[in-house]
């Protein structure tokens, strides 16, 4: 009865410890390549921003930075609302000390809508979007820059990579239409007269 009785404790010992052993890891799906981009998520970013066209010869690129949120409906379309700012020097042909050093100080707000191609841990995707901002102009006066308030539509594309279940990391560059500007007066922006942006990014997903 007792031999009965030990073998039976040994068998139920060893069926759990099998079914423990197949109990997957809890970062089973990352390591497996296939993973659960769906849900809430935040970003960081600091990178590099300046402008294109008749704007570029006389905006210098300058240091970009962001902080976006967002929520992803499934694996591959998201909603992403975010601040981004850059600072940019402006070139001065003429050195005398009335112009001073001036820059030009960008803050502004958008929302986007992200669509991924995949549901890897690599997933590269595009975004396209609407946003208001704000330019000022600081140390010196630039009779060719004012300060001023305008709209903008970034359209880009990126590439995110989750290293963790909870962590990710972004690599994303995008370009931004200009509309309603009057930030420089003396032009007249068409869609060549633009800012490009690159962000590396990292964040974590819930």
């Amino acid at each position: 009865m007792k031999r009965g009785i030990a073998l039976g404790l040994c068998l139920v010992g060893l069926t759990g410890g099998a079914a423990r052993a197949q109990d997957p890891p809890p970062d089973a799906p990352t390591r497996m390549g296939r993973v659960d981009w769906q849900g809430p998520y935040f970003l960081l970013g600091l990178g590099v921003e300046g402008y294109t066209g008749k704007l570029a010869p006389n905006v210098d690129p300058g240091p970009s930075y962001g902080v976006f949120v967002g929520y992803r409906a499934n694996d591959y379309v998201g909603l992403e609302l975010g601040y981004s700012g850059g600072v940019n020097g402006l070139s001065v042909a003429n050195s005398s000390a009335t112009f001073g050093t001036p820059d030009i100080v960008r803050n502004g707000g958008q929302a986007a809508v992200t669509i991924g191609f995949t549901h890897t841990r690599l997933q590269p995707y595009v975004l396209g979007g609407v946003g208001i901002e704000r330019y000022s102009i600081r140390e010196g006066n630039f009779f060719r820059f004012f300060d001023d308030t305008g709209g903008y539509a970034p359209v880009g594309a990126g590439v995110r990579f989750k290293i963790n279940p909870q962590l990710t990391a972004e690599v994303r560059g995008s370009y931004s239409f200009l509309f309603s500007q009057d930030f420089a007066s003396t032009l007249d922006p068409g869609a060549g007269d633009g800012r490009y942006s690159g962000l590396l990014m990292i964040g974590g997903s819930y």
